[in-house]
C-alpha cells in the first residue's frame, strides 16, 4: 500500500507541475548569450529561453518559424531584418523586422518613423551609400526597410525619396538598388504579387523623371499580320516564280477573318414595348388562322370519307328477289304490255 501511495503521489505531482514546452525533443543550444544577464540560451517546444533568468522569446512570430541561425543573429545583434514570411490575423503575408526591446521583448517594426524617433539624427557613417538620390543629389543608404535618401530621415528633414527593401514580396537587393539608381532601372525581377488578384507576375522597377518608383513590364512578342502569310507567295509570283503549294492555304486563313467579321456585325437595336407587343398579337393571330385552316380541312375530310363509305355500300347491297303473288302480278304485267303481231 505504501508503494501505491507513492506512486500516486508521484503522478499527482507530474501532473501539477506539467507545461507545454517541457515535451521531449532534439533541441538546439544557442551559441548566443542571454541578452538579459548573459546565461545560456536553450531552445525548447515552443521557445528561446534562458536556463538562468525568466527571458524568453517565441520560436513562432506571427506564423512564422524562427531558425537557430536567425535567433542567435537576433539575440547578438538585437535586430534581424528584414524577414518575409509572416502571416496577419487574416492571413495576409508581410514581411518585417524583428528586434529586442530595452525590456528585452521581441517586437516588429515595420520602419515607420514618428514621435520622437523622427526627431532624432541618424548616423550612415559607417555604411556606404547605395547611389545617388534622384531628387535632391544626396546620397541613399540603407535604413530598417527602407533605401532612404539622408535628407529624408532626422529633425532637418529636405528630401523625401523613400523605397522598399521589399516591393509585393519581392526583395530588391543592394546591386539591384543601385543599378536603379545608376540606370534607371533593374534587371527583370521575377517575384512580385499582385496584393488584390494574389498572383506572381514579373516586372522591371524603373525610376521616373520625377525620382519615383515604378513597374515596367516585359514587352509582348509581336504577331505576325494578317496578310504576311497570303503576301510572300504573291511576291514570288510576281518575280517569275511557280507559287508554292501552301498559297491555298494561305487564301483560306486569309478568306476566314472577314467570315468572322461578318458575324460580329453590329447587333439590332432593341425594339419598344409597343413594336414587341404588336409583333407577339401578328405571330398569334398566325397561329389562330393556322389552326382554323386545320380544323376546317378536317372537318372536310372526314365527311368526304363518310359519304365515300354510304355510297360504295349502296352499290354492293343485292337486290331482292320478288316471290309469291308479287312475282306473278308482275309476270302477267309483263306479258299484257307486249304488243301482238300483225
Amino acid at each position: 500500500m505504501r508503494e501505491i501511495a507513492a506512486m500516486t503521489r508521484q503522478i499527482v505531482e507530474r501532473a501539477k507541475n506539467y507545461q507545454l514546452d517541457s515535451v521531449p525533443g532534439d533541441y538546439a543550444t544557442l551559441s548566443a548569450p542571454c541578452p538579459k544577464c548573459g546565461g545560456v540560451v536553450q531552445e525548447n517546444y515552443k521557445r528561446f529561453a534562458c536556463t538562468k533568468c525568466d527571458f524568453s522569446i517565441t520560436k513562432i512570430p506571427g506564423a512564422r518559424q524562427l531558425e537557430v541561425a536567425e535567433a542567435e543573429q537576433l539575440l547578438r545583434e538585437g535586430t534581424i531584418g528584414p524577414l518575409q514570411g509572416f502571416r496577419s490575423r487574416l492571413g495576409r503575408p508581410f514581411a518585417a523586422i524583428l528586434k529586442l526591446t530595452a525590456e528585452h521583448k521581441l517586437e516588429f517594426d515595420f520602419g515607420q518613423e514618428g514621435g520622437d524617433g523622427a526627431a532624432e539624427p541618424v548616423d550612415f557613417g559607417d555604411q556606404q551609400p547605395v547611389g545617388r538620390c534622384p531628387k535632391c543629389g544626396a546620397g541613399v543608404y540603407e535604413h530598417g526597410m527602407s533605401y532612404v535618401c539622408e535628407k529624408s530621415v532626422g529633425p532637418a528633414r529636405s528630401c523625401d525619396f523613400r523605397s522598399g527593401k521589399i516591393i509585393l514580396q519581392q526583395e530588391v537587393t543592394r546591386e539591384q538598388m543601385s543599378k536603379l539608381l545608376a540606370e534607371g532601372r533593374t534587371d527583370l525581377l521575377p517575384g512580385f504579387v499582385s496584393s488584390r488578384t494574389r498572383r506572381g507576375f514579373k516586372a522591371f522597377l524603373v525610376r521616373g523623371a520625377d525620382g519615383k518608383i515604378g513597374f515596367e513590364f516585359e514587352p509582348r512578342p509581336a504577331r505576325a499580320p494578317k496578310g504576311a502569310a497570303a503576301a510572300a507567295p504573291a511576291a514570288q509570283a510576281t518575280a517569275g516564280e511557280p507559287a508554292s503549294p501552301p498559297a491555298k492555304k494561305a487564301v483560306a486563313k486569309k478568306a476566314a477573318p472577314a467570315k468572322g467579321a461578318a458575324s460580329k456585325a453590329p447587333a439590332r437595336a432593341p425594339a419598344s414595348p409597343r413594336a414587341r407587343g404588336a409583333r407577339a398579337a401578328s405571330k398569334k393571330a398566325v397561329v389562330v388562322r393556322t389552326a382554323v385552316a386545320k380544323a376546317a380541312t378536317t372537318k372536310t375530310s372526314v365527311a368526304k370519307t363518310a359519304a365515300t363509305k354510304t355510297g360504295a355500300s349502296k352499290t354492293a347491297a343485292p337486290r331482292k328477289r320478288a316471290t309469291g303473288k308479287a312475282a306473278a302480278a308482275k309476270s302477267s304485267t309483263a306479258r299484257g304490255s307486249r304488243t301482238p303481231k300483225a
